[in-house]
């Protein structure tokens, strides 16, 4: 079998430009390097540089030849790498994107518990309601959500939970208002919407039998943060339609009542998208290993 040494050393040459630059590089002897490199040629039986005392020229088979080393001196450096990072623990930085709604809710209730599993991971939670782009913003996964599935064939994607939003208000607002009898209500009535300020919002709703409404109403208060919008519910400022799981807690406690309870926006899949899972550095796959788990357990 040839020796990899020898591809090695080859490759360092022409990389180098030279045997006397790569000599100084690698830091052996020049006169080691040529006898590598030429007993190479003699097992190939081919000429890979043409050489003399004032010229250095990789041959057309020699380039060719090299190509092929880099791509078998890459595959040897993964596949060190591979038990390397099993040996060692999950470390180093993570940028995770996730809508800003979830960064208050449901994923930052629970990297606490994952930062304290992995102590040498530091993480980056860029929140943003809008998709990133993951390779030119330098992000290793990002939460989504969405009715329809991912389409673009360069990402790699794991499914979390499915979500729906419910309709939601404070037990104040609904005495001070009546008990609603049809969903075309709420347009006229005061209302909290999680988006950016816009002079009409729209939400559109999942009735019985599977009827659809698309409700056209003025939000009183308009807001990226989950958090604000749940503290003006609780408040009586307006109706909701909010996550069921972050309004749970408040629905068990009386803070929150559920209003047309046979109306409720369709489910959503929220799943991570990623680039590819070759190669992926331990402390992003241990993430999403723990994203994963966290979904099962609701």
């Amino acid at each position: 079998m040839d020796d990899l040494n020898d591809y090695y050393y080859f490759a360092a040459v022409v990389s180098s430009g030279g045997f006397a630059s790569a000599s100084r590089d690698l830091k052996i002897p020049r006169s080691k390097l040529s006898r590598r490199v030429s007993r190479l040629e003699d097992g190939l039986g081919a000429r890979l540089i043409e050489r003399s005392t004032r010229h250095f020229r990789v041959t057309e088979i020699g380039q060719a030849f090299y190509e092929r080393c880099q791509t078998i001196l890459q595959e040897a450096d993964r596949a060190k790498s591979i038990v390397t990072e099993a040996q060692s623990d999950p470390q180093g930085v993570v940028r995770m994107g996730c809508p800003l709604g979830l960064v208050d809710i449901s994923v930052g209730g629970i990297l606490p518990e994952f930062l304290e599993r992995y102590p040498k991971i530091k993480l980056q939670i860029i929140g943003s309601d809008r998709r990133a782009d993951l390779i030119n913003e330098r992000i290793d996964l990002e939460v989504r959500a969405t009715n329809e599935p991912e389409t673009q064939t360069s990402l790699t994607m794991r499914k979390l939970d499915r979500i729906r939003r419910i309709l939601v208000a404070s037990p104040s607002l609904v005495e001070r208002t009546g008990n609603l009898n049809c969903v075309d209500e709420l347009a006229d009535l005061p209302t909290l919407a999680m988006t950016s300020w816009v002079s009409f919002h729209t939400w559109e709703l999942v009735g019985p039998n599977d009827a659809k409404q698309v409700i056209r109403h003025q939000p009183r208060l308009t807001c990226r943060s989950m958090t604000a919008i749940l503290d003006a519910a609780r408040a009586g400022l307006g109706f909701g339609l909010l996550l069921e799981s972050a309004c749970e807690a408040d629905l068990q406690a009386g803070k929150l009542v559920r209003v047309l309870p046979d109306w409720q926006s369709e489910e959503s899949q929220f799943y991570i998208v990623f680039t590819t899972a070759k190669g992926m550095p331990p402390a992003v796959r241990v993430l999403i290993d723990f994203l994963v788990e966290k979904s099962k357990q609701h």
